[in-house]
């Protein structure tokens, strides 16, 4: 199940080298769990785009923003140049699983 319906007060940082999403999420019994989950380990940048199953996004990424569930940047292409800021949305591969969050591969 995508993470949104059943997650609040969502927020990213980096810490420790990567890109957190953190949030308290809904477990099946209705008891609200603090988790958390590195979106470097799942989302990239190919030329100015963000990609999901890439990595590192926060290594190239400039301003990065969370708007709701989507993910926005500023990201550079190869030839060193940046496209308009891009945006992914989270909660098409972010799930919760019981009060953990979990990538959708």
């Amino acid at each position: 199940m995508a993470f949104a319906q059943s997650s609040q007060d969502l927020r990213i940082a980096t810490h420790d080298g990567g890109l957190i999403l953190f949030c308290r999420a809904q477990t099946g019994y209705g008891d609200w769990k603090v988790t958390e989950i590195n979106l470097d380990e799942f989302i990239g940048n190919d030329d100015g785009w963000f990609v999901w199953d890439g990595v590192n996004v926060s290594q190239s990424a400039k301003s990065i923003r969370l708007e709701g569930t989507i993910l926005t940047a500023d990201l550079p292409k190869a030839d060193g140049g940046y496209r308009e800021r891009q945006g992914i949305d989270l909660n098409d591969r972010i799930g919760n699983d019981n009060g953990k969050l979990v990538f959708l591969g």
